[in-house]
């Protein structure tokens, strides 16, 4: 569980702390430091000709490339000026919110040991998005709204593939709470080189920023639990959130969803944050909205995608690389061994956007889906059915 210190931001992280929209309910309050802005890279370039040059590059090295000004303005594709990210950051501060694990007591809340992580709201009758690694060792859930508003919370439902849980809100009386702020999804997946903010609840109960950019899309990971569960689809981004930011929301330069941060902290993780997969997260929303049980498919393997220039080079066919099967799963019925390389499914081509799982190629358990297979020197058909992820 990654629980929420009472410390600033992360030495070397492009995140600072802004004006809380609202105080969150007792006892959800984290006190903490205040207002911590990085302006090392800025006084580098003040510094003028050659010598800022150097600076800037000195600092460069000593920091990486997440250091940034947080209020930077971010261009869209058309050209057009966008939202500063503190103006993003805000639009999207009614729908980010904090979760309890755990009981929690002023003392935990004085010595920073409160078991806290962060969601975001993504329907109007309550549905939370988190991650699963946020809620794992749960034994209580609550959620404090922006408002100052605190609710308990049920597991909806978890998507272990892909990293994902949904928490739902419960009341008293049975009614859905009213004025939640549901976050907009993006309409297509991040790509490499694209803007992403991420957006938690710091320790004051303002909002704190990590900004950067998509450095790698389509990734299986190790977690850090018990079980060394791995996540399918998780994107990598160039930036540093803060260390309680488990489970918080990744906006793009529009200030929609692309994804939710997992933290990993032992090896091999990536370097900056680790945001989980945006076509898991809106396919594990439509299967719980209004209290639908829609289970998650899986095809009962592990598998990394090779890139059309990593094939290239290896000398190898570009598609989902099999590195596990399990045993007795679809993938080990159907007959798709370690080392085979599947290129397409139904005639969509795998790739960063479109990875080897149910979800993102829009399958649900029971689909049958024709599979082109590279084995060796050979390419073959193989039909799989999909099973229910357990």
């Amino acid at each position: 569980m990654t629980e929420h210190p009472s410390s600033a931001a992360a030495p070397g992280g492009a995140s600072a702390e802004l004006d809380p929209v609202a105080s969150p309910a007792e006892p959800l309050l984290r006190p903490g430091p205040g207002l911590r802005l990085l302006a090392a890279v800025v006084l580098a370039i003040l510094v003028g000709g050659v010598v800022g040059g150097a600076a800037a590059w000195a600092i460069y090295q000593h920091y990486g490339p997440v250091e940034r000004n947080v209020y930077q303005q971010i261009t869209g594709s058309s050209g057009s000026q966008a939202q500063t990210v503190g103006q993003l950051a805000q639009a999207n501060a009614a729908s980010v919110v904090t979760i309890a694990t755990q009981p929690v007591t002023p003392g935990d809340l004085a010595a920073g040991t409160a078991s806290l992580v962060d969601g975001v709201i993504v329907s109007a009758d309550g549905l939370i998005l988190t991650s699963a690694h946020a809620v794992q060792d749960t034994s209580q859930l609550r959620v404090g709204l922006p408002d100052g508003r605190g609710y308990d919370a049920v597991i909806a439902r978890i998507d272990q593939t892909h990293g994902l849980a949904m928490l739902r809100i419960t009341t008293a009386t049975g009614l859905t709470p009213t004025g939640l702020t549901p976050i907009a999804f993006a309409a297509a997946p991040p790509s490499i080189g694209d803007e992403a903010i991420a957006l938690s609840r710091s320790a004051s109960g303002g909002l704190s920023v990590g900004v950067g950019d998509v450095s790698a899309v389509g990734l299986t990971l190790t977690t850090d639990t018990s079980d060394d569960q791995s996540v399918q689809g998780a994107v990598s981004i160039d930036a540093t959130p803060e260390p309680d930011a488990d489970g918080a929301p990744v906006i793009d330069s529009a200030g929609n969803l692309i994804g939710i941060v997992m933290t990993i902290t032992q090896a091999p993780a990536p370097a900056g944050l680790t945001a989980l997969s945006l076509s898991a997260a809106s396919a594990l929303l439509t299967s719980v909205s209004g209290g639908a049980t829609q289970a998650q498919g899986s095809f009962g393997v592990e598998a990394t995608y090779i890139d059309p220039v990593t094939a290239a080079a290896a000398d190898l066919t570009p598609g989902a690389l099999i590195e596990v099967v399990d045993p007795g799963g679809p993938a080990a019925t159907a007959g798709l061994q370690v080392g085979d390389i599947v290129t397409s499914v139904n005639g969509i081509s795998i790739n960063a956007t479109h990875p080897f799982d149910p979800a993102s190629l829009g399958l649900s358990p029971g689909d049958t889906a024709e599979l082109t297979v590279v084995r060796g020197t050979s390419t073959q058909t193989i039909a799989i059915k999909v099973g229910t992820a357990s």
